[in-house]
């Protein structure tokens, strides 16, 4: 039987991802999103950049209804994800950052988990909603009534091209070219972000400041949906060309979507507790930290198992040790006591250096154990197994090939 030390239970990006939308953290946004702290010039810049991005969101959704563009209802929606993300997260930074109980052995992370859900499911009905609306603008002049009766029956349809009426009036509203006025808007939103692009990068250049320099790149990447809007509706405004708008209204519906996708499954699999990756930059960084602290105190005590699963900004960390298979004679002389004080230095070490890590479970398994591997982890192990062959093949090569050219 294993003898186990069980000293609690420990447990997000924007992820990490593609265009990842939850990306302050609850002690940067404690930092740069405090109103207390305006003076501070990185607080001030962010502040400013967060008000910026309402009122734009606000007058595109605005300017995309009254001038009849759909990209820019488009790019309305994805600006409006990036403020409800950062309000999520400063709306739950108070439940992140509380320690684990009785109640909550595991923390409060998944409370932002759980909102990053509701927010991408939103994401991805806005997505699908606005897709669907300008592929039908696109397609509906040359639909029969009897087809475009059958979309109109489906979850996601237009209600602004006037399916509701499926005659005249939708071919109508269909081939209604948007108002270049939209096409300011549009512009008036890549210049507001150009300009917070470069102001908070030099702030945060004057404050060696990575988390502002990070979201000035996020300022700027996000202007490339106001960019396509803006093509679009000059394009087929000068080009009558009535469908322009639509193929804009469609190309950012198809990247909000992705965001929503993206997002919905990451949260879904922090939800049920799905380990990161053992590529991922926390992981390693957790596993190193582990490794430096057992070779100072028992170099005879290794890394068995090590999960770190992500809730929210925090994460839960289940840790098993051991020793080498060839090693049984040392296994018989540990004692409780050593097992105990090893356990509970490591999760004080690593709850330390690590200020996300709130709980952490610290076990230790015999060698006479033996314990199913997974599916999926013994399939990742064959393959980094072949790789590390291959690469002592290649290592081996070389070496030949450089001892043939010195002989």
């Amino acid at each position: 039987m294993s003898q186990i030390m069980d000293h609690g239970y420990h447990s997000h990006s924007h992820g990490n991802s593609a265009h990842s939308h939850s990306h302050i953290s609850s002690q940067e946004a404690v930092k740069l999103y405090d109103p207390k702290k305006l003076a501070n010039k990185g607080v001030r810049i962010t502040w400013i950049g967060f008000c910026v991005n309402f009122v734009m969101a606000v007058a595109k959704l605005i300017g995309g209804v009254v001038f009849h563009s759909q990209s820019l209802v488009a790019d309305s929606v994805h600006s409006f994800s990036d403020l409800i993300s950062d309000v999520l997260t400063l709306s739950t930074v108070k439940y992140t950052t509380k320690k684990p109980n009785e109640s909550y052995p595991l923390g409060y992370g998944k409370v932002e988990t759980f909102g990053s859900l509701m927010v991408s499911a939103i994401l991805l009905y806005a997505g699908l909603e606005i897709g669907f609306g300008s592929l039908f603008s696109i397609i509906g002049p040359y639909l029969s009534t009897a087809t475009a009766k059958v979309m109109h029956a489906l979850p996601f349809h237009d209600h602004s091209a006037g399916l509701d009426d499926l005659g005249s009036s939708a071919v109508a509203d269909s081939l209604q070219t948007a108002d270049i006025n939209a096409a300011w808007l549009a512009l008036g939103s890549i210049i507001a972000k150009e300009w917070l692009f470069r102001a908070t990068k030099k702030v945060g250049e004057e404050m060696n400041s990575k988390v502002l320099i990070a979201n000035a790149w996020h300022h700027r990447v996000d202007s490339m949906t106001s960019v396509v809007a803006m093509v679009t509706i000059s394009a087929g405004y000068f080009l009558n060309i009535y469908w322009m708008d639509s193929v804009g209204g469609l190309i950012v519906a198809l990247l909000v979507t992705r965001v929503g996708i993206s997002g919905f499954f990451q949260s879904f699999k922090e939800l049920i507790d799905k380990a990161m990756p053992r590529d991922d930059r926390r992981y390693m960084d957790i596993e190193d930290a582990i490794n430096v602290h057992l070779m100072n105190m028992d170099r005879n005590i290794l890394i068995k198992q090590l999960d770190v699963m992500p809730s929210g900004t925090n994460m839960n960390v289940v840790l098993k040790l051991g020793v080498s298979e060839f090693n049984n004679k040392y296994e018989n002389q540990l004692t409780l006591n050593k097992m105990g004080s090893i356990a509970e230095v490591l999760r004080g070490t690593i709850i330390k250096d690590f200020h996300n890590v709130k709980n952490m479970s610290v076990q230790f398994i015999s060698n006479d154990e033996v314990e199913e591997i997974p599916e999926d982890n013994r399939k990742e192990n064959e393959i980094r197994e072949k790789s590390m062959e291959l690469k002592k093949e290649h290592k081996e090569r070389r070496r030949r090939r450089i001892e043939m050219y010195t002989a």
